[in-house]
């Protein structure tokens, strides 16, 4: 029995002392391994093979980690090729690795052993890299929105030409109609006089024959006296039928006058229509007459308005300074909401969909100007609020009450133009509902306000924030259009349509 007990004993120990020298077996020989990846990718990173020399260190960091403890000198290379790797990528803007790996690789290895990801050059060039592919998003929703707005304004093109062509061929059948029937009547008119002038000269020659026969038959008769008389007489037979002749001829000149005068009135009246038409091609919806462009409060879009004069050079030339001023005022408000082209966004939607809507150019272009600047009170805003991740009470009044406080910002607006960026500045927290600041609703509330509301909310549900997730733009229409007591479905429709 205490025999068996011993062999017990024995056994356990050598069991023990299995595990303990496989463990340091173990140990040793994850040791080494470590050691050579470690010397292998000291080697890539001499031979400025970076991405060689990620996937090496990469291995070695593994084993370090199951090692219990990752080395310092470990530590140490990985970051200095990381920080290589990620300059190359920065400068070469070729985020790709071999074997299907990305910067998104090395952003998850980084959040894996954040010791590396301390140092202050990979974070540089980690935002440089994260800038560079924003900005690289942004330039493709650029050149998408260019294509868009293009492809919008060919089909215009198309089909104003269209109309205008079927309009020509009227116009052309119209004119050829008066036309004949001009020739008709002057030629009518003439044959008609044509017609009395011959009577009236075959008269005049039958009396003046008649006259002188009868005089031939008496000229035997009397005395030489009276052969003058005659000759006197016949004289002035003559005259009168040659001023009888004259006279017609003057009348039917002058008719012939009135009817060019009738077919130049009848052509310039044509010319009118055309003028007209062409304006009408255009559409409108505001009033621009010099007297002020209204932002008008109706849903009727592009609906029983009057088209928009032709802008003269001086009016062209003050609309583009006011796009100038409107642009540099932007980016400024851009700079202190930390919102990345924000006004350039949304004032792109905003002229892209009054367009689509049926509004003129004057207005339009007007409309793009004022959605630049309409939240222009976040300049009163103080710094440490806009920059703030939680707000108090307190703070949180102030930052709403940037509505308030736009018109020291935006003295450089025309008068003419005032009310519309008043409408936009004040009134672009809206809902349909009548639940915004002012309370306004449904179709009171001025339409540059609801398109603004409608733009600036889709830019910031695809845009990135820190505090929501980006969604994509079908799931971005549907947030919009599954909310009518905020925003206005028309608008939301017509922006779907064109995106």
């Amino acid at each position: 029995m205490l025999l068996n007990k011993n062999f017990s004993r024995k056994s356990l120990l050598f069991v023990v002392l299995c595990v303990f020298a496989a463990g340091l077996v173990f140990a040793q020989s994850s040791a080494d391994l470590t050691k050579r990846y470690l010397q292998r990718a000291d080697d890539q990173y001499s031979e400025m093979q970076y991405e060689e020399a990620f996937k090496t260190i990469n291995a070695c960091l593994r084993f370090a980690q199951n090692a219990d403890e990752v080395p310092g000198n470990v530590y140490l290379l990985a970051t200095q090729i990381y920080t290589k790797l990620l300059e190359k990528m920065s400068k070469t803007k070729n985020y790709a690795l071999a074997e299907n790996a990305t910067f998104n690789d090395v952003v998850m290895n980084l959040q894996t052993y954040p010791k590396i990801n301390e140092d202050p050059q990979i974070q540089k060039f980690v935002k440089i890299i994260q800038q560079q592919q924003e900005d690289a998003k942004n330039a493709a929703r650029d050149a998408e929105t260019r294509k868009t707005m293009e492809s919008i304004a060919d089909k215009q093109q198309a089909q104003q030409k269209e109309m205008m062509e079927n309009f020509s061929a009227s116009q052309q059948e119209m004119v050829e109609t008066i036309t004949t029937s001009t020739q008709e009547s002057n030629k009518q008119m003439l044959e008609n006089l044509s017609d009395k002038m011959q009577q009236s000269n075959t008269t005049l020659l039958e009396g003046v024959t008649t006259t002188m026969t009868t005089t031939l038959d008496t000229m035997d008769k009397r005395s030489n006296k009276t052969l003058w008389i005659i000759a006197i007489i016949g004289g002035i037979i003559f005259v009168i039928v040659f001023i009888i002749v004259f006279l017609a001829v003057k009348a039917s000149q002058k008719a012939a006058a009135q009817q060019a005068m009738q077919l130049d009135s009848t052509l310039k009246l044509i010319a009118g229509m055309q003028q007209t038409n062409n304006q009408l091609l255009l559409g409108g919806v505001t009033d621009f007459n010099g007297m002020g462009l209204k932002s008008a409060g109706s849903s009727r879009w592009g609906v029983d308005a009057l088209p928009a004069p032709e802008m003269t050079e001086e009016e062209k030339a003050e609309l583009k300074q006011l796009v100038i001023d409107c642009e540099k005022l932007g980016s400024e408000i851009d700079a202190v909401t930390k919102r990345k082209n924000n006004s350039k966004n949304v004032s792109e939607l905003v002229y892209k969909l009054a367009m689509q809507l049926g509004l003129n150019q004057n207005s339009s272009m007007v409309y793009f100007a004022a959605s630049m600047v309409y939240d222009a009170g976040f300049l009163s805003v103080p710094e440490e609020i806009l920059e703030a991740e939680t707000l108090t009470d307190e703070q949180r009044v102030i930052l709403k009450d940037h509505i308030n406080h736009y018109e020291e910002y935006l003295g450089f607006v025309p008068k003419k133009y005032w009310e519309i960026f008043e409408d936009a500045a004040k009134y672009h927290h809206e809902n349909m509902d009548g639940s915004g600041t002012f309370g306004l609703e449904g179709d009171k509330i001025p339409q540059i306000a609801r398109l603004i509301h409608v733009a600036e909310s889709y830019n910031s549900l695809i845009s990135r924030r820190n505090y929501k997730q980006i969604m994509d733009k079908e799931t971005a229409i549907e947030e919009l259009l599954s909310k009518p007591d905020m925003y206005d479905v028309d608008v939301v429709k017509v922006l779907d349509a064109i995106l």
